[in-house]
């Protein structure tokens, strides 16, 4: 999630969904692929005519022999061998094409994506009558290290994931879905310019194929879905470049096309407080919170917008109509709480800060917050119960962070440290996941070691669902 001016917003980096590809028009395959040149009317040069030697023999029999192999590693084996066949060729025949196409079908068996792109494009250099032959399995491998790119997606390990999903997409060209994943994971790991590179490259794809996938009533919704994120996720990247004026540029020509997307409005509105466009920005969110079916994430994040333009009882209003939603969303009390402490509005301190503490009860701050309002209000004696109550606990919980998964589940990281407690000691955390609407979803317990005084240890605690998450509370339940 991102923090600015100490609020945080309840939409983080857009993620992808991770739902399995296939080839062949079925699944997640585009309505209809570019034209391949040769075909409509552009003549393929032949270049140097592909030649078959021991080597190219070896290498085919090795990769039929794979084709057929019961075990995964039969198939390992022989597809290495079908390799080394196809490597003697290339360098023993260094100008044969049928070395490097044999040798790219080998690297797609043994996974290794990124090789057999390169061998691909050798082939095809040599001899470019090869892509009438390559095109397929181009695709074919397309899909294989698309979908074991969802693997390591899904568990977290974006880095991992997003080398399998660059390799997709030099392989293959013609899909779009890889560069939505790239374009997400980039924008993910901080890498704001190549998610702008992504994103335009989806984009033009799914320009591609408009035409032919609006026409089909199977394809229509799907690309869609993929053309509403890819915008999307674009106008994110310029935000998380700094290029502010781009996303509002796109975000307002998404906005006159669907002007009732509340979404829209509120993102635009974001990017126009950035621009330091106050008038605009407070015409926004006068549209955007007089609209009727808001959700609490618009709601959460038009509390963010008007925050940062000093309207602090709207904000807290919008804060306070989040909170309402879903008992879950931690998020929001966390700002209602912040923006009635800015504005040392101390009555409305207290019930705010009690709220969060129910789901929150380790947050230093939230429990600093609390006794400062009383204070405030002149009442010491109650200001001194609650700072001694806090000092008591020995310990806090800092940098909590919640990543939704786009299949289901989410993954929660977070800090604890020890401010005066035993060192050593073991502290259980119980942290209860809500999901759309504030139904809750279930639990996951992460056992800490207290560290030294004064230090922090980070904590980590996935749970599995195969519905969204919007939110969590926690409670300690023991040593």
């Amino acid at each position: 999630m991102n923090a600015r001016h100490g609020l945080i917003l309840a939409t983080a980096v857009l993620l992808s969904s991770s739902g399995c590809a296939a080839g062949g028009g079925g699944g997640t395959s585009p309505a209809t692929m570019p034209s391949l040149p040769g075909i409509q009317g552009e003549t393929l040069e032949e270049g140097i005519r592909p030649r078959d030697n021991n080597s190219t023999r070896s290498a085919e029999d090795f990769l039929n022999q794979a084709q057929g192999a019961e075990s995964e590693a039969e198939k390992a084996s022989l597809y290495g061998q079908a390799f080394d066949a196809a490597t003697e060729c290339k360098s023993t025949d260094v100008d044969n094409p049928k070395c490097f196409f044999l040798s790219a079908q080998a690297n797609v068996g043994l996974k290794n994506y990124r090789e057999a792109a390169a061998d691909f494009d050798r082939a095809e250099e040599l001899h470019p009558r090869y892509i009438l032959e390559t095109e397929r399995w181009r695709e074919q491998a397309w899909v294989a290290a698309y979908n074991e790119a969802i693997v390591p997606s899904n568990a977290g390990d974006y880095e991992a994931a997003l080398v399998i999903f660059e390799a997709a997409n030099a392989l293959y060209s013609a899909r779009y879905e890889a560069l939505l994943q790239t374009g997400s994971l980039y924008s993910r790991l901080g890498r704001p310019a190549e998610a702008i590179g992504a994103y335009e490259d989806a984009i033009t794809r799914l320009e591609e194929t408009r035409e032919t996938a609006l026409a089909d009533t199977t394809q229509a919704d799907l690309w869609t879905e993929h053309w509403s994120f890819a915008r999307n996720g674009l106008a994110q990247a310029y935000q998380l470049s700094g290029d502010h004026q781009s996303a509002a540029d796109l975000l307002g020509e998404m906005l006159a096309e669907t002007p009732d997307d509340a979404s829209l409005i509120g993102s635009l509105a974001s990017v126009l407080t950035e621009l330091e466009m106050t008038d605009s920005v407070d015409a926004l969110y006068n549209n955007l919170l007089n609209r009727p079916g808001l959700t609490e994430f618009d709601f959460a994040n038009a509390g963010v917008g008007l925050y940062r333009i000093g309207e602090y009882e709207r904000a807290a209003v919008a804060f306070s109509r989040a909170a309402e939603m879903n008992p879950f969303n931690r998020d929001a009390r966390l700002n209602l709480t912040l923006t009635h402490n800015g504005s040392e509005n101390w009555e409305a301190v207290i019930p705010a800060a009690q709220d969060l503490l129910e789901v929150d009860p380790l947050n230093g701050p939230a429990w600093i917050m609390l006794a400062r309002a009383h204070s405030g209000l002149e009442n010491d004696e109650e200001a001194s119960r609650v700072f001694n109550e806090y000092q008591a606990i020995g310990y806090e919980v800092e940098n909590i962070m919640l990543e939704q998964s786009p299949s289901g589940g989410a993954r929660v990281t977070g800090s604890l440290k020890n401010t005066s407690a035993e060192p050593g000691e073991t502290v259980t955390l119980r942290f209860t996941f809500g999901g759309v609407e504030g139904r809750g979803l279930g639990t996951t317990d992460i056992r800490i070691q207290i560290p030294a005084v004064d230090s922090s240890v980070e904590f980590m605690g996935d749970f599995t669902s195969s519905q969204a998450v919007t939110g969590y509370m926690y409670e300690v339940v023991g040593g």
